[in-house]
């Protein structure tokens, strides 16, 4: 295929190179796409070249489309010609002007060979020449557009199917379409479209569980909520993200603290996190669970809480097959994977993945038991035990965490003071 003519398939002497960084193959390309709607681009499978009889009929098609395009333009400067003769034939006062038919005649001639080179002129403008000087404005929305085709198209896609009235301004990079119920503007047409959705309440792209959204990467980014895999891992703490703005957010809980309490002097940083450690002071618990009627400070507690009930573990880990059903104990896990331990024992070598961890073994160290028997006198450094303890010598079925919080409900909270 190397002296095969990509246009006609046939073996020629004299080719052109289609796809050289030269302007001759790039003023052919452009020839071929404003004749042909036609966008060639390198294959392996065809070939890469032009012959010469094709580049005349090439020639001779663009030549004509040129001709077609600036009819206006120079029959314009035809006309001026030739009223600018006329008016120069009837205002002579020489009274013999017409009496010699070769005068006439040449003169005549004259004048329609300057006509017919004026015509090659203008037919040789440049194609950027033509698509300034050249264009068609839609009648509804002003619109400038190169050639009627895309006049017709603009009508039907914007104004039958999109219905869409309004104005657009500027051109090319330039160009601005406008709402028609309020001031925004966009240079995309398919953006207005979306944008116009929320003042006609249009919501055409519905997810499986009901909500309804206007444009589709709207519909995409909610469907990753149903979604269990993390896309966004913290570089600092592992922590996984499925929406890179939630990554964004907490990459800020390892900057310095900026908000301070002035009852523990604790320093947090965000306003958030700050307004939940006050209400903790407090003992604001604005939030409950129906079913088990636990109150919690913040919606993130009450909404971790609830995931006890459900039995079904839906977060997995990428790495082994554990499952669990709370963010918590997946980042603890995934944390197990990487080695890391931060809280390391002041009295041994030990170090542990958590602050509970590590208070849970410091008792091995410093014989503490917080853990004591309602019913006799001994007491235990785990809650694990005391537990067991009341099951076999006492015979009494023994959470020490559902007692914790019966207690917690019986102590009335105070006032519910609300943060400014």
């Amino acid at each position: 295929m190397g002296q095969m003519c990509r246009i006609c398939l046939q073996n020629a002497e004299n080719i052109c190179y289609l796809f050289s960084e030269n302007k001759e193959a790039k003023d052919i390309l452009q020839k071929i796409y404003l004749c042909t709607q036609t966008v060639l681009q390198p294959d392996k499978e065809l070939p890469d070249n032009i012959c010469s009889i094709c580049l005349k009929e090439l020639c001779d098609a663009y030549n004509f489309r040129t001709k077609c395009i600036t009819i206006n333009e120079r029959f314009k400067t035809y006309s001026e010609q030739v009223e600018q003769t006329d008016k120069m034939l009837f205002e002579d006062d020489t009274p013999n002007f017409f009496s010699d038919d070769s005068l006439q005649a040449t003169e005549k001639d004259s004048i329609i060979q300057n006509n017919e080179v004026n015509l090659e002129e203008n037919s040789s403008l440049t194609q950027s020449e033509i698509s300034t000087e050249v264009t068609f404005q839609c009648d509804i929305c002003t619109k400038a557009l190169k050639s009627m085709s895309s006049l017709s198209r603009h009508k039907e896609v914007m104004h039958v199917k999109r219905k869409y009235a309004g104005k657009v301004t500027g051109f090319g990079a330039n160009r601005r379409y406008h709402c028609t119920s309020c001031s925004y503007s966009t240079p995309h047409s398919q953006t207005l479209t979306n944008h116009m959705r929320r003042h006609e309440g249009d919501r055409p792209y519905v997810c499986e569980c009901g909500k309804t959204f206007t444009q589709t990467s709207s519909l995409a980014a909610h469907q990753k909520s149903h979604s269990t895999t993390t896309y966004f891992t913290c570089s600092k703490c592992g922590k996984q993200f499925k929406f890179a703005y939630a990554l964004k957010t907490h990459l800020s809980v390892h900057e310095n603290g900026k908000y301070s309490c002035h009852i523990c002097q604790k320093v947090l940083k965000q306003k958030r996190t700050w307004a939940a450690h006050m209400r903790r002071h407090y003992n604001i618990y604005n939030y409950s669970c129906d079913e088990c009627g636990n109150t919690f400070i913040t919606i993130a507690e009450l909404i971790n809480h609830r995931k006890r009930h459900d039995k079904n573990k839906t977060l997995e880990c990428h790495v082994c097959s554990y499952k669990t059903n709370t963010k918590k104990n997946l980042t603890l896990h995934l944390k197990r994977h990487i080695g890391e331990r931060p809280y390391k024992c002041d009295h041994c070598e030990n170090s542990f993945l958590t602050t509970n961890e590590l208070k849970m073994h410091q008792r091995k160290h410093t014989h503490e038991k917080p853990f004591p028997c309602p019913s006799c006198t001994q007491r235990f450094a785990y809650s694990s035990n005391l537990n067991k303890h009341m099951q076999t010598l006492h015979g009494v079925t023994y959470k020490w965490s559902d007692v914790k919080l019966k207690e917690k409900a019986r102590h009335p909270t105070l006032p519910h003071n609300r943060l400014i």
